[in-house]
């Protein structure tokens, strides 16, 4: 009994990609504009200063606004760098809850609680992954309760054994069905 499975790309999720490119297109967007806002201020300020002074500065043409544009690649750098580390928490926020969720709930599926699931909220990221965590875990549950009830019978058989006829044969049944529920987990 081989399953396909369609193989999902669980972490990678187009939506979470789309809002994490665009919360940094539009973070180096705004690192632009201040860039050119920035210089544009200081170099106005050095050449109105420079028009209105006495005399020309005794500097080559091409060095007159250089400290002004230092200045303002300085103040762009650390604008757009706080900028990226404000986007960065966004996105982490917005991802680390329900991963920390989902492995609260994977461990104590782990230790063999198969009652727990994986409870997200309806707009949380990596909601698709939950429900297939949670799907498993029925399964799982299912096959275990099968494998109970195999066990159940048995016990009972043996019970009866002195009071029933044909009880190796039926004890058998039950065995073989238990193998084959048991052949689905690969030990």
């Amino acid at each position: 009994m081989t399953q396909s499975f369609k193989r999902r790309n669980y972490f990678i999720d187009k939506v979470v990609q789309g809002r994490f490119i665009v919360g940094f297109s539009a973070a180096s967007l705004a690192g632009g504009v201040v860039a050119v806002f920035c210089f544009r201020y200081f170099a106005q300020k050095k050449l109105d200063a420079t028009l209105y002074a006495m005399r020309l500065p005794d500097v080559p043409m091409r060095n007159l606004l250089m400290g002004e544009m230092v200045i303002s690649t300085i103040l762009t750098a650390l604008f757009v760098v706080l900028l990226f580390v404000f986007t960065a928490r966004k996105v982490f926020s917005r991802i680390e809850g329900p991963l920390k969720k989902m492995a609260g709930s994977l461990a104590r599926i782990a230790a063999g609680d198969l009652r727990s699931e994986v409870k997200l909220r309806e707009n949380d990221e990596f909601q698709e992954f939950a429900e297939e965590v949670n799907s498993m875990v029925q399964a799982m549950n299912s096959r275990l309760s099968a494998l109970g009830f195999q066990a159940e019978k048995i016990s009972n058989l043996c019970n009866r054994a002195g009071e029933e006829e044909n009880v190796p044969e039926r004890v058998r049944h039950h065995l073989r069905a238990m193998k084959k529920e048991m052949q689905v987990f690969k030990l």
